[in-house]
């Protein structure tokens, strides 16, 4: 069993990693952080890469004496000169560090391209064979009654969860899909955040086809990777009955 959140690492981890997020901002990146390991690990290489650009060139400590009998040696004209060579020099580390952190910028925006134009390839293909649908209904307090649908391919395994209206759990927390069985097991069907608006989407990858599983419930679980059985408060879910749907 798999499932896909499309929403839960939108976050710009190269400008938390420079300290360019406002304030508000950098508080939703640092929550996301703490309930989610993939992105974790790329901050990690992140500030490795960013590590590595300010030492590119390795400093070398020139000896105590060195300024001093240089500028003993030279007229008030070289000392101006001595002195911008050193401006420029820190003006191209700047400008190396900056490149390097738009390169960086470039990549990861390019490989957010590709993995976008997967995901919305996928999604239009989960659509064109979905051939039933239903409301998700909300359940827990706070909740309205009716958070998105679930479209799903009854002789399939693919869905597509599309929710709105979530208020983000607690730090820590994530929500959790969980398909019914008809002898009351449940099967996990992934983990995802909201983003800053309520809403999410998630592709579905059942282990059997859908017409096994007579329901569908959303819990809050210790994130980032949820539980292996529900222990959260149920907040979402709906039920359906096959016979009511049967294919003409």
């Amino acid at each position: 069993m798999t499932g896909r959140s499309l929403t839960d690492h939108d976050v710009d981890l190269e400008a938390y990693a420079l300290g360019l997020l406002d304030p508000e901002e950098a508080v939703v990146v640092a929550q996301h952080l703490e309930a989610c390991a993939l992105c974790r690990n790329e901050l990690h290489r992140i500030e490795e890469t960013l590590g590595w650009l300010g030492t590119a060139v390795r400093p070398v400590e020139p000896p105590p004496t060195l300024r001093n009998r240089v500028l003993a040696e030279a007229d008030p004209g070289d000392r101006r000169r001595w002195r911008l060579a050193w401006a420029w020099g820190g003006l191209a580390a700047a400008a190396l560090l900056l490149l390097g952190v738009l390169l960086l910028a470039v990549t990861r925006l390019e490989r957010r391209l590709d993995e976008f134009a997967s995901q919305q390839e996928r999604i239009a293909a989960v659509l064109a064979r979905a051939d039933w649908s239903t409301v998700v209904q909300g359940e827990g307090a706070g909740f309205p009654p009716e958070v998105g649908r679930i479209y799903v391919d009854r002789g399939g395994r693919d869905g597509l969860l599309v929710l709105g209206g979530l208020e983000r759990p607690e730090a820590g927390r994530v929500y959790q899909v969980w398909l019914l069985r008809a002898d009351g097991s449940r099967v996990d069907a992934g983990v995802f955040l909201p983003d800053r608006a309520g809403s999410a989407l998630l592709l579905i990858e059942a282990p059997d086809d859908w017409t096994r599983y007579r329901g569908m419930g959303i819990t809050v679980e210790p994130g980032p990777q949820g539980s292996t059985e529900p222990t959260g408060q149920r907040v979402a879910g709906c039920s359906w009955d096959w016979s009511a749907w049967a294919r003409s």
